[in-house]
Protein backbone atom coordinates (compact mmCIF):
# COMPACT_ATOMS: atom_id res chain seq x y z
CA UNK A 1 0.00 0.00 0.00
CA UNK A 2 1.52 3.57 -1.12
CA UNK A 3 1.60 6.14 1.93
CA UNK A 4 0.37 9.84 1.24
CA UNK A 5 3.11 11.24 0.29
CA UNK A 6 1.84 14.25 2.32
CA UNK A 7 1.52 12.24 5.84
CA UNK A 8 3.54 12.79 8.53
CA UNK A 9 3.95 12.31 12.25
CA UNK A 10 1.83 13.56 14.77
CA UNK A 11 4.34 16.52 16.41
CA UNK A 12 3.84 16.44 20.03
CA UNK A 13 6.31 18.65 22.46
CA UNK A 14 6.01 17.79 26.16
CA UNK A 15 7.63 20.50 28.16
CA UNK A 16 9.22 19.59 31.89
CA UNK A 17 10.00 21.83 34.39
CA UNK A 18 10.12 20.74 38.07
CA UNK A 19 10.43 17.50 39.36
CA UNK A 20 6.70 16.85 39.96
CA UNK A 21 5.78 17.51 36.39
CA UNK A 22 8.33 14.93 35.27
CA UNK A 23 7.17 12.48 37.92
CA UNK A 24 3.82 12.41 36.57
CA UNK A 25 4.35 13.33 32.59
CA UNK A 26 6.93 10.17 32.05
CA UNK A 27 4.29 8.34 32.31
CA UNK A 28 2.12 10.06 29.76
CA UNK A 29 5.76 9.81 27.37
CA UNK A 30 5.91 6.23 28.26
CA UNK A 31 2.84 5.69 26.67
CA UNK A 32 2.71 8.02 23.87
CA UNK A 33 6.35 6.35 22.91
CA UNK A 34 3.71 3.25 22.27
CA UNK A 35 1.54 5.56 19.86
CA UNK A 36 2.12 4.80 16.10
CA UNK A 37 2.30 8.13 14.37
CA UNK A 38 3.85 10.11 16.88
CA UNK A 39 6.87 12.43 16.53
CA UNK A 40 7.58 13.03 20.55
CA UNK A 41 9.95 15.64 21.80
CA UNK A 42 10.36 15.95 25.30
CA UNK A 43 11.83 19.03 26.92
CA UNK A 44 13.60 20.24 30.35
CA UNK A 45 13.00 23.96 30.40
CA UNK A 46 15.60 24.37 32.66
CA UNK A 47 13.33 25.68 36.09
CA UNK A 48 14.59 22.57 37.90
CA UNK A 49 17.44 20.91 35.80
CA UNK A 50 18.88 18.20 37.58
CA UNK A 51 15.76 17.52 39.84
CA UNK A 52 13.92 16.92 36.91
CA UNK A 53 16.64 14.92 35.08
CA UNK A 54 16.91 12.82 37.63
CA UNK A 55 13.14 11.98 38.39
CA UNK A 56 13.03 11.25 34.40
CA UNK A 57 15.72 9.03 34.34
CA UNK A 58 14.14 6.95 36.94
CA UNK A 59 11.60 5.88 34.37
CA UNK A 60 14.79 5.65 31.75
CA UNK A 61 13.90 8.38 30.13
CA UNK A 62 16.54 11.34 28.15
CA UNK A 63 15.43 14.58 27.68
CA UNK A 64 15.19 15.29 23.99
CA UNK A 65 15.69 18.98 24.53
CA UNK A 66 17.03 21.16 27.13
CA UNK A 67 16.85 24.89 27.38
CA UNK A 68 19.40 27.22 28.89
CA UNK A 69 17.73 30.27 31.47
CA UNK A 70 19.00 33.54 32.62
CA UNK A 71 20.68 32.63 35.92
CA UNK A 72 19.70 36.13 37.27
CA UNK A 73 15.87 36.09 36.37
CA UNK A 74 15.49 35.61 40.33
CA UNK A 75 11.85 36.54 40.80
CA UNK A 76 8.95 34.79 39.46
CA UNK A 77 7.84 37.76 37.14
CA UNK A 78 11.43 36.97 35.58
CA UNK A 79 11.28 33.90 35.16
CA UNK A 80 8.35 33.23 34.03
CA UNK A 81 9.17 35.71 31.34
CA UNK A 82 12.72 34.08 30.42
CA UNK A 83 10.58 30.64 29.88
CA UNK A 84 8.39 32.47 27.80
CA UNK A 85 11.21 33.34 25.85
CA UNK A 86 13.37 30.03 25.97
CA UNK A 87 10.15 28.28 24.89
CA UNK A 88 8.96 30.58 21.87
CA UNK A 89 12.49 30.10 20.61
CA UNK A 90 12.20 26.14 20.53
CA UNK A 91 9.00 26.38 18.58
CA UNK A 92 10.50 28.45 16.27
CA UNK A 93 13.91 25.87 15.70
CA UNK A 94 11.18 22.86 16.54
CA UNK A 95 7.81 23.20 15.14
CA UNK A 96 4.89 21.47 16.74
CA UNK A 97 1.66 20.21 16.17
CA UNK A 98 0.55 20.15 19.65
CA UNK A 99 2.50 21.09 23.01
CA UNK A 100 1.73 19.26 26.40
CA UNK A 101 2.09 20.83 30.10
CA UNK A 102 1.26 19.78 33.64
CA UNK A 103 0.39 21.10 36.79
CA UNK A 104 0.26 24.87 37.59
CA UNK A 105 4.05 25.52 37.33
CA UNK A 106 6.11 28.75 35.74
CA UNK A 107 7.10 26.34 33.08
CA UNK A 108 3.33 25.11 32.62
CA UNK A 109 2.09 28.71 32.26
CA UNK A 110 5.18 29.68 29.99
CA UNK A 111 4.81 26.69 27.44
CA UNK A 112 1.18 27.12 27.35
CA UNK A 113 1.74 30.95 26.02
CA UNK A 114 3.97 30.24 24.46
CA UNK A 115 2.12 27.82 22.50
CA UNK A 116 -0.77 30.02 22.43
CA UNK A 117 1.25 32.77 20.53
CA UNK A 118 2.62 30.23 17.88
CA UNK A 119 -1.17 29.33 16.79
CA UNK A 120 -0.21 25.28 18.42
CA UNK A 121 -2.82 23.58 20.30
CA UNK A 122 -2.39 23.49 24.22
CA UNK A 123 -3.50 19.94 26.23
CA UNK A 124 -3.01 20.36 30.24
CA UNK A 125 -2.64 17.65 32.38
CA UNK A 126 -3.76 17.92 36.00
CA UNK A 127 -6.23 20.31 34.90
CA UNK A 128 -9.01 21.98 36.60
CA UNK A 129 -7.20 21.73 40.50
CA UNK A 130 -8.91 24.62 42.67
CA UNK A 131 -8.29 26.04 45.86
CA UNK A 132 -10.38 29.21 45.27
CA UNK A 133 -7.60 31.49 46.83
CA UNK A 134 -5.13 33.29 44.74
CA UNK A 135 -2.96 33.57 47.36
CA UNK A 136 -2.61 30.41 48.66
CA UNK A 137 -0.96 28.34 47.00
CA UNK A 138 1.06 30.96 45.32
CA UNK A 139 1.38 31.28 41.96
CA UNK A 140 0.16 28.17 41.43
CA UNK A 141 -3.56 29.14 41.77
CA UNK A 142 -3.54 31.86 39.21
CA UNK A 143 -0.78 30.16 37.33
CA UNK A 144 -3.76 26.60 36.56
CA UNK A 145 -6.59 29.36 36.35
CA UNK A 146 -4.84 31.12 32.96
CA UNK A 147 -4.07 28.46 31.34
CA UNK A 148 -7.37 26.69 31.49
CA UNK A 149 -9.17 29.52 28.71
CA UNK A 150 -5.63 28.40 26.70
CA UNK A 151 -5.86 25.30 26.69
CA UNK A 152 -7.64 22.83 24.28
CA UNK A 153 -7.53 19.78 25.61
CA UNK A 154 -8.30 19.14 29.93
CA UNK A 155 -7.37 15.65 31.06
CA UNK A 156 -8.90 16.19 34.89
CA UNK A 157 -7.89 13.92 37.61
CA UNK A 158 -11.06 13.67 39.21
CA UNK A 159 -14.82 14.43 38.68
CA UNK A 160 -14.07 17.59 41.46
CA UNK A 161 -11.99 19.23 39.02
CA UNK A 162 -14.16 17.87 35.74
CA UNK A 163 -16.61 19.85 37.37
CA UNK A 164 -14.76 23.01 37.81
CA UNK A 165 -13.47 23.51 34.70
CA UNK A 166 -16.82 23.25 33.54
CA UNK A 167 -18.26 25.46 36.27
CA UNK A 168 -15.50 28.08 34.58
CA UNK A 169 -17.61 27.81 31.18
CA UNK A 170 -15.09 25.44 29.87
CA UNK A 171 -16.43 23.36 26.65
CA UNK A 172 -17.65 19.88 27.98
CA UNK A 173 -16.25 18.08 24.72
CA UNK A 174 -12.46 18.93 25.82
CA UNK A 175 -12.61 18.01 29.64
CA UNK A 176 -11.83 14.57 30.26
CA UNK A 177 -11.77 12.48 33.33
CA UNK A 178 -8.55 10.28 33.07
CA UNK A 179 -7.40 9.85 36.48
CA UNK A 180 -3.81 11.23 37.93
CA UNK A 181 -0.94 10.20 36.16
CA UNK A 182 0.99 10.30 39.62
CA UNK A 183 -0.52 6.82 40.50
CA UNK A 184 0.63 5.59 37.11
CA UNK A 185 4.32 6.68 38.01
CA UNK A 186 4.07 4.98 41.56
CA UNK A 187 2.91 1.76 40.72
CA UNK A 188 5.53 1.94 37.71
CA UNK A 189 8.68 2.93 40.45
CA UNK A 190 6.85 0.47 42.77
CA UNK A 191 7.10 -2.07 40.38
CA UNK A 192 10.79 -1.45 39.42
CA UNK A 193 11.58 -2.12 43.05
CA UNK A 194 9.74 -4.78 43.28
CA UNK A 195 11.73 -6.52 39.69
CA UNK A 196 15.11 -5.34 41.50
CA UNK A 197 16.24 -7.24 44.36
CA UNK A 198 19.51 -4.90 44.53
CA UNK A 199 17.45 -1.86 44.81
CA UNK A 200 15.19 -3.59 47.19
CA UNK A 201 17.94 -4.34 49.23
CA UNK A 202 19.91 -0.89 49.32
CA UNK A 203 16.97 0.65 49.88
CA UNK A 204 15.56 -1.39 53.44
CA UNK A 205 19.37 -1.27 54.05
CA UNK A 206 19.64 2.52 54.09
CA UNK A 207 16.12 2.84 56.01
CA UNK A 208 17.25 0.75 58.56
CA UNK A 209 20.24 3.03 58.94
CA UNK A 210 18.73 5.85 59.07
CA UNK A 211 15.38 5.30 61.10
CA UNK A 212 16.43 2.00 63.45
CA UNK A 213 14.15 -0.10 62.58
CA UNK A 214 11.29 2.53 64.41
CA UNK A 215 8.34 3.62 62.52
CA UNK A 216 8.62 6.51 59.98
CA UNK A 217 6.83 9.96 60.42
CA UNK A 218 7.85 11.52 56.72
CA UNK A 219 7.52 15.17 57.41
CA UNK A 220 8.02 17.30 53.81
CA UNK A 221 7.65 21.38 54.25
CA UNK A 222 8.52 23.97 51.49
CA UNK A 223 5.38 26.22 50.79
CA UNK A 224 6.36 29.85 49.84
CA UNK A 225 3.77 31.45 51.73
CA UNK A 226 4.51 29.26 54.89
CA UNK A 227 7.75 30.97 54.83
CA UNK A 228 9.52 32.88 57.74
CA UNK A 229 7.28 32.68 61.26
CA UNK A 230 5.02 30.37 60.04
CA UNK A 231 7.43 27.70 58.71
CA UNK A 232 8.96 27.80 62.07
CA UNK A 233 5.29 27.25 64.02
CA UNK A 234 5.19 24.05 61.93
CA UNK A 235 8.23 23.08 62.75
CA UNK A 236 8.18 23.58 66.42
CA UNK A 237 5.03 21.34 66.28
CA UNK A 238 6.75 18.53 64.64
CA UNK A 239 9.57 19.01 67.26
CA UNK A 240 7.07 18.23 69.90
CA UNK A 241 5.06 15.85 68.10
CA UNK A 242 8.76 13.83 67.87
CA UNK A 243 9.45 14.42 71.62
CA UNK A 244 6.38 12.90 72.38
CA UNK A 245 6.66 9.53 70.25
CA UNK A 246 10.26 8.96 70.81
CA UNK A 247 9.83 5.19 69.51
CA UNK A 248 9.29 7.19 66.11
CA UNK A 249 11.79 8.34 63.24
CA UNK A 250 10.49 11.81 61.50
CA UNK A 251 12.14 11.71 58.41
CA UNK A 252 12.33 15.10 56.82
CA UNK A 253 13.84 15.55 53.15
CA UNK A 254 14.90 19.14 53.99
CA UNK A 255 14.10 21.71 50.63
CA UNK A 256 17.43 23.29 49.88
CA UNK A 257 15.65 26.89 49.62
CA UNK A 258 17.63 28.78 52.65
CA UNK A 259 14.13 30.28 53.42
CA UNK A 260 12.58 26.68 54.23
CA UNK A 261 16.18 25.07 55.51
CA UNK A 262 17.39 27.76 57.99
CA UNK A 263 13.44 27.28 59.70
CA UNK A 264 13.73 23.30 59.84
CA UNK A 265 17.16 23.49 60.75
CA UNK A 266 16.84 26.10 63.97
CA UNK A 267 14.31 24.23 65.53
CA UNK A 268 14.67 20.10 64.70
CA UNK A 269 18.75 20.01 64.12
CA UNK A 270 19.54 18.89 67.76
CA UNK A 271 16.24 16.79 68.31
CA UNK A 272 17.28 12.92 68.13
CA UNK A 273 14.72 10.83 66.52
CA UNK A 274 14.61 13.55 63.86
CA UNK A 275 16.34 12.70 60.62
CA UNK A 276 17.05 15.97 58.64
CA UNK A 277 18.27 14.47 55.34
CA UNK A 278 19.50 16.27 52.01
CA UNK A 279 16.87 16.06 49.11
CA UNK A 280 15.59 12.64 48.23
CA UNK A 281 15.86 10.78 44.91
CA UNK A 282 12.08 9.83 43.51
CA UNK A 283 12.62 5.86 44.04
CA UNK A 284 14.17 6.28 47.70
CA UNK A 285 11.31 9.23 48.58
CA UNK A 286 8.56 6.38 47.12
CA UNK A 287 9.89 3.76 49.28
CA UNK A 288 9.98 5.86 52.56
CA UNK A 289 6.68 7.15 51.97
CA UNK A 290 5.07 3.62 51.16
CA UNK A 291 6.66 2.60 54.46
CA UNK A 292 5.39 5.47 56.84
CA UNK A 293 2.79 5.29 59.36
CA UNK A 294 2.08 9.37 58.98
CA UNK A 295 2.97 12.01 56.45
CA UNK A 296 2.73 15.97 57.40
CA UNK A 297 2.64 17.76 54.56
CA UNK A 298 2.33 21.42 52.76
CA UNK A 299 3.03 19.33 49.13
CA UNK A 300 0.40 19.17 46.68
CA UNK A 301 1.79 15.92 45.57
CA UNK A 302 1.98 14.01 48.41
CA UNK A 303 -1.46 14.54 48.88
CA UNK A 304 -2.51 12.64 45.84
CA UNK A 305 0.47 10.22 46.13
CA UNK A 306 -0.11 9.07 49.67
CA UNK A 307 -3.52 7.56 49.07
CA UNK A 308 -1.80 4.82 46.74
CA UNK A 309 0.10 3.48 49.97
CA UNK A 310 -3.01 3.63 52.27
CA UNK A 311 -1.07 6.49 54.49
CA UNK A 312 -2.55 8.89 56.35
CA UNK A 313 -1.81 12.43 55.53
CA UNK A 314 -2.17 16.17 57.95
CA UNK A 315 -1.76 19.07 55.53
CA UNK A 316 -0.54 22.08 56.90
CA UNK A 317 -2.18 24.11 55.06
CA UNK A 318 -4.91 26.86 55.13
CA UNK A 319 -6.76 25.45 51.63
CA UNK A 320 -6.11 22.37 49.62
CA UNK A 321 -7.27 21.53 46.21
CA UNK A 322 -7.09 17.81 46.43
CA UNK A 323 -10.23 17.43 48.56
CA UNK A 324 -10.85 14.19 47.52
CA UNK A 325 -8.25 13.13 49.51
CA UNK A 326 -9.92 14.73 52.72
CA UNK A 327 -13.25 13.49 51.70
CA UNK A 328 -12.14 9.76 51.17
CA UNK A 329 -10.54 10.06 54.68
CA UNK A 330 -6.48 10.07 53.66
CA UNK A 331 -6.21 13.44 54.63
CA UNK A 332 -6.83 15.89 57.41
CA UNK A 333 -6.39 19.92 56.96
CA UNK A 334 -4.94 21.32 60.16
CA UNK A 335 -4.01 24.79 58.83
CA UNK A 336 -0.60 25.85 60.30
CA UNK A 337 -1.67 26.08 63.77
CA UNK A 338 0.76 24.62 65.69
CA UNK A 339 -1.52 23.02 68.06
CA UNK A 340 -4.02 21.89 65.90
CA UNK A 341 -0.70 19.97 63.58
CA UNK A 342 0.35 18.31 67.26
CA UNK A 343 -3.21 17.43 68.48
CA UNK A 344 -3.75 15.50 65.11
CA UNK A 345 -0.68 14.12 65.11
CA UNK A 346 -0.84 12.60 68.78
CA UNK A 347 -4.44 11.16 67.29
CA UNK A 348 -3.59 9.60 63.96
CA UNK A 349 0.19 7.93 65.60
CA UNK A 350 -1.80 7.02 69.05
CA UNK A 351 -4.65 4.84 67.39
CA UNK A 352 -2.55 3.95 64.51
CA UNK A 353 -4.44 5.02 61.98
CA UNK A 354 -3.17 3.67 58.71
CA UNK A 355 -4.54 0.48 59.46
CA UNK A 356 -8.10 2.00 58.97
CA UNK A 357 -7.28 3.27 55.72
CA UNK A 358 -7.26 -0.23 54.34
CA UNK A 359 -9.71 -0.81 51.78
CA UNK A 360 -10.75 2.36 50.99
CA UNK A 361 -10.76 3.46 47.61
CA UNK A 362 -8.10 5.95 45.92
CA UNK A 363 -9.75 8.97 44.82
CA UNK A 364 -6.83 9.92 42.20
CA UNK A 365 -6.94 6.89 39.60
CA UNK A 366 -6.23 3.13 38.79
CA UNK A 367 -2.94 3.42 36.85
CA UNK A 368 -4.47 4.11 33.69
CA UNK A 369 -4.46 7.86 33.25
CA UNK A 370 -1.70 8.20 30.94
CA UNK A 371 -3.01 5.59 28.29
CA UNK A 372 -6.15 7.52 28.16
CA UNK A 373 -3.80 10.62 27.64
CA UNK A 374 -2.05 9.38 25.08
CA UNK A 375 -4.99 8.26 23.47
CA UNK A 376 -6.85 10.93 23.32
CA UNK A 377 -4.01 13.14 22.53
CA UNK A 378 -3.75 10.71 19.16
CA UNK A 379 -7.26 10.88 18.53
CA UNK A 380 -7.75 7.15 19.64
CA UNK A 381 -11.53 6.07 19.64
CA UNK A 382 -10.61 3.67 22.57
CA UNK A 383 -9.22 6.45 24.76
CA UNK A 384 -12.00 6.25 27.46
CA UNK A 385 -14.37 3.52 27.01
CA UNK A 386 -13.36 0.04 27.41
CA UNK A 387 -9.84 0.42 28.22
CA UNK A 388 -9.53 -1.86 31.10
CA UNK A 389 -10.46 -4.85 29.05
CA UNK A 390 -7.90 -4.33 26.71
CA UNK A 391 -4.52 -2.30 27.68
CA UNK A 392 -1.70 -2.25 30.14
CA UNK A 393 -0.54 -0.03 32.36
CA UNK A 394 2.97 1.40 31.57
CA UNK A 395 4.56 -1.34 33.91
CA UNK A 396 2.17 -3.90 35.00
CA UNK A 397 1.69 -4.18 38.80
CA UNK A 398 -0.94 -4.81 41.10
CA UNK A 399 -2.51 -1.53 43.15
CA UNK A 400 -1.38 -1.67 47.39
CA UNK A 401 -2.85 -4.40 48.95
CA UNK A 402 -5.91 -3.11 50.59
CA UNK A 403 -6.26 -0.03 48.47
CA UNK A 404 -9.22 -0.39 45.80
CA UNK A 405 -8.84 1.80 42.52
CA UNK A 406 -11.50 3.00 41.12
CA UNK A 407 -12.78 2.62 37.69
CA UNK A 408 -12.46 5.33 35.15
CA UNK A 409 -14.55 5.41 31.89
CA UNK A 410 -15.57 9.24 31.03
Amino acid sequence: MLMDRNWRKHRILVMIGTRPEAIKLAPVVLALRREPGVQLTVCLSGQHPVMARDALASFGIAPDEELALDPGAATAGARFTDLHRAISELLIRLPQDRIVVQGDTSTALAGAMAGFHAGIPVAHVEAGLRTGNLAGPWPEEGYRRMIAPIADLHFAPTDCARQNLLAEGIDPGTVHLTGNTVVDALIAIRAMIAQNSETALRLDTWRQGITGGKPIVLVTLHRRESHGSVLTGVATAIRDLAGEFRDHAFVLPVHPNPAVSGSVRSVLADVPNVCLLDPLGYEDFVFVMSAASLIITDSGGVQEEAPTFGVPILVVRNESERGEAITAGFAQLTGTDPERILAAGRDILKRGAKAELRGKVNPFGDGMAAVRIARLLTARSDATAGIESEAEPIIAATAEPGVDMPRFVQ
